[in-house]
């Protein structure tokens, strides 16, 4: 099968940063992790200094509308992360979060609570989203879904 290559990632929500460093850690070129809440920015550069994470992570205030607008030198990569909360995930469907992914890319769904992963499903089938792996923690459920490219989608 063919290898699935990330050489950047977005991180919508970043909170403390911990997926982009993970991501950075296991080998990702660039992350970027955008925050409406700039203590959570403050936090995930912080995190990123005490990880010996340096300019290769992209930080900033923000959330999908900014990162669209290329007010962040990333505006698509081929993984999309997001770990919050099921409304906030629907909210950011609305804003354009699978523009961020790349034809053919990955967006990881996490922070979604089971009774409420029927709305992200819906909605991701909308959006041109294949759900690809679906891992459950207790009551919280993550969601890997792949971006159909326009000619996947048109038959």
């Amino acid at each position: 099968s063919e290898t699935f290559r990330v050489l950047n990632v977005i991180d919508i929500g970043c909170g403390s940063g911990i997926l982009s460093i993970a991501a950075l850690k296991l080998g990702v070129q660039t992350a970027l992790g955008v925050d409406i809440d700039i203590e959570s920015v403050h936090n995930s550069r912080e995190n990123a200094d005490q990880n010996e994470i340096g300019d290769e992570f992209i930080i900033g205030q923000g959330s999908v509308k900014e990162v669209l607008e290329g007010k962040f030198p990333l505006k698509k990569a081929p993984l999309v992360v997001a770990n919050i909360l099921a409304p906030i995930i629907l909210r950011l469907f609305d804003d354009g979060l699978v523009d961020l992914a790349e034809p053919g890319g990955r967006v990881i769904l996490s922070g979604i609570l089971q009774e409420q992963e029927g709305k992200i499903l819906e909605a991701a089938q909308a959006q041109s989203l294949v759900l690809n792996e679906r891992k459950q923690m207790g009551d919280w459920v993550a969601l890997s879904f792949v971006k159909q490219s326009n000619q996947e989608t048109l038959g």
